[in-house]
């Protein structure tokens, strides 16, 4: 059993802490300041024992870590586990600035420490097809994608006018939270990022800083180029990735569905379907799929999981998406 240390007791955090229990490989404690959620987590879940600071832990105690606190604090707790030289996955994104980013990969790189960043989607095995087919020559060099990644938001967050999403400086917001998904697939996909060109706004939800949509375009250095269209407030759950190549389109939706269109007959294939469930029951599957994934690449396995560097590649495109808007320029990383 994996002595597991969860670092936060909020929504995501909870996913964590369901996703562990239902690997059977792992015991878990939890640090978390405020008093309510803290007994609140202790009550409805097999909790080993519970601290309200981080500091109040042995970190040489435990096998690894899962930072779920709000992303202004990812890099000052991936720190303190990465100078006890505790193997960690922190939830994304990585940070809300660059700074303290290359502190961090560096002290990581230097004790070759296994740690992950919890872009979820890399555990479950559609995603892991996709890429497949892609990286196969399925659909032929790839030259664009089109992505539509929209939900309401407040029907699956109720609180989130009182939680990180609200604040800015925390990560709130769909490009840090729910675009940087999408960053994660595509540079998996298709390599580094080149330009990136972005508008964003918050146009329907009360009571938040950050912006509830956002249009973003891609240049990669191979030369494929990405449009991807968010928003937070619409009624259908909708997640469609579609990639365009020389030999075909291949479609990736909410469902776990895959298709692929190789003419102009309006006829789509389904290569792959994921067994029942609705997007949200789906995305709760994939935090188990993560924390055993995790645990063997702690374990000295290989896994698919993201990188410290790949995460760090992703914030520059998410920063550059606010700046380029800012700024009403198309930003060069």
């Amino acid at each position: 059993m994996k002595r597991v240390l969860i670092i936060g007791a909020g929504g995501i955090a909870r996913r964590h802490i369901r996703g562990y229990l239902k690997t059977g490989r792992a015991q878990l404690w939890i640090v978390e300041p405020h008093e309510g959620r803290r007994s609140e987590v202790q009550r409805e879940y097999p909790i080993q024992g519970a601290f309200s600071d981080l500091a109040q832990a042995n970190l040489k105690a435990f096998d690894l870590a899962v930072i779920a606190a709000p992303a202004n604090y990812h890099i000052a707790l991936g720190q303190a586990c990465a100078d006890a030289e505790l193997p960690f996955l922190t939830e994304k994104p990585l940070a809300v600035t660059m700074e303290g980013v290359d502190r961090l990969v560096a002290t990581v790189a230097r004790g070759g420490l296994p740690v992950r960043v919890g872009y979820v989607r890399r555990s479950s095995p559609e995603t892991q097809f996709f890429r497949e087919q892609l990286l196969g020559g399925r659909i032929g060099k790839l030259r664009m994608c089109y992505i539509n990644c929209s939900q309401e938001f407040p029907k699956y967050r109720p609180d989130f006018q009182t939680t990180y999403y609200a604040k800015q400086a925390m990560g709130g917001g769909c490009i840090l939270d729910a675009a940087s998904h999408m960053f994660d697939l595509l540079m998996w996909v298709l390599g580094p990022v080149g330009q990136v060109s972005g508008m964003y706004d918050r146009l329907a939800l009360p009571g938040v800083e950050a912006e509830d949509c956002a249009l973003i375009a891609l240049r990669f250095r191979s030369g494929a180029m990405a449009n991807i269209a968010m928003n937070q407030f619409q009624k259908p759950n909708v997640c469609n990735i579609e990639m365009v190549g020389e030999k075909g389109n291949l479609l990736f939706n909410a469902t776990g569905e895959i298709l692929l269109a190789t003419d102009d007959s309006g006829r789509w294939e389904r290569l792959y379907q994921l067994a029942g469930g609705s997007p949200m029951e789906l995305h709760e599957k994939r935090f188990a799929m993560q924390a055993n994934t995790f645990m063997d690449i702690v374990d000295g396995k290989d896994g698919p999981l993201t990188t410290l560097t790949e995460a760090r590649a992703n914030l520059q495109v998410a920063l550059a998406a606010k700046e380029s808007w800012d700024t009403q320029r198309i930003i060069t990383l």
